[in-house]
């Protein structure tokens, strides 16, 4: 999803850790979802009056802004619910996995699912702006409420094996795509964006460009660089708004290949995992109770990945504590700092 939530310029570093970055995701998400209105283009009392504003916060919108004005017309509700039912047998098989897995939930429980996991905030804001659902609080719920209709055909499409061929080429595509973001950092959209295409050529959504795009929007964090292209950022990227003002920001980075990919991988665990495990075992019961360890030794690498000054690192590190660091934490952590490989987009630029 495109990076929200404000600029995270001002703050300290230990509220730009990833975790943090994601809460302030998804509480932008819930914010979102919370102040819209409760019409949803199924409902039987939606009218035209409320087509624009349907159109405004759909991916549509976003996709299409750039349309001459000769192309542009004001939209109706029967025109928008054709729209939208024409391409749901492609669209519901080029979901990302969360939301995927939110459509899947919501239809089994008959088109009325609460979401009381906040990480389902994110995949249900892009689900809005498919014009598929609405949200709407109820009580002490956000309550995502899926049409009787797409419930049902989704429901008969899922098993479809047309459908499941392009479920496995999407993961193994995402799966490339996470990995190269966690060795570079950030990618130009174009690479991974061509391989989708050329993997679904052969399948029934391949006349669905636009689609298949927005796959990528809705599964990754993006943002748009100085030119205006779409870039692909990994989800603990801290300010991609510095990276994109250094003079490193002309890197030429694209997904890797499957072969280099495996092989990058492989040198990177061979470092990063031992320095992972004996902070782990130093940070067992010592972390605060609202993260995990894991949690806690993740957002680390991260930040180093990021070339986070020293004396940045320990603060954060104090800071997810319940207890004074020992020297031998301590010592963990300058190991940490020192040895983890930084992310090629950033190895030339190094953060304040």
């Amino acid at each position: 999803m495109l990076r929200i939530g404000g600029s995270t310029r001002p703050l300290h570093w230990a509220d730009k850790t990833m975790s943090g970055l994601r809460a302030r995701q998804l509480e932008a998400c819930e914010k979102y979802l919370a102040g819209l209105s409760c019409h949803c283009l199924f409902d039987a009392d939606c009218t035209d009056a409320d087509a624009e504003d349907l159109y405004d916060l759909s991916w549509f919108a976003s996709e299409e802004k750039y349309l001459p004005a000769r192309k542009r017309s004001l939209h109706t509700i029967d025109e928008l619910r054709t729209r939208v039912l024409s391409l749901f047998p492609a669209e519901f098989a080029l979901l990302s996995e969360d939301e995927h897995e939110l459509v899947i939930r919501a239809a089994l429980l008959g088109g009325h699912y609460p979401l009381r996991d906040w990480d389902e905030t994110d995949p249900a804001r892009s689900l809005v702006r498919r014009l598929w659902c609405k949200v709407e609080k109820l009580e002490n719920d956000l309550v995502l409420s899926l049409p009787h209709q797409l419930c049902v055909t989704a429901l008969l499409l899922l098993t479809g094996e047309a459908h499941v061929q392009i479920r496995e080429i999407l993961s193994r595509v995402m799966e490339n795509v996470e990995d190269s973001l966690y060795l570079l950092g950030v990618t130009r959209v174009n690479g991974p964006l061509l391989h989708l295409k050329s993997l679904l050529k052969e399948t029934f959504v391949s006349g669905f460009p636009q689609l298949i795009e927005r796959f990528l929007y809705a599964s990754c964090d993006y943002l748009y660089g100085l030119d205006g292209e779409a870039l692909l950022i990994h989800p603990g990227l801290a300010d991609p708004d510095r990276l994109l003002q250094s003079p490193s920001a002309n890197f030429n980075l694209s997904v890797l290949n499957e072969e280099d990919l495996s092989s990058a991988l492989d040198s990177l665990e061979s470092i990063e995992n031992p320095i992972y495990d004996r902070m782990l075992g130093l940070m067992m019961g010592a972390v605060r109770p609202e993260i995990t360890p894991e949690d806690a030794v993740e957002d680390l690498i991260i930040l180093a990945k990021q070339n986070v000054p020293f004396a940045d690192m320990r603060e954060v590190f104090s800071a997810m504590l319940i207890m004074q660091p020992t020297r031998e934490m301590l010592k963990a952590l300058k190991d940490l700092s020192d040895l983890i490989p930084r992310w090629l987009c950033l190895s030339t630029s190094r953060l304040q």
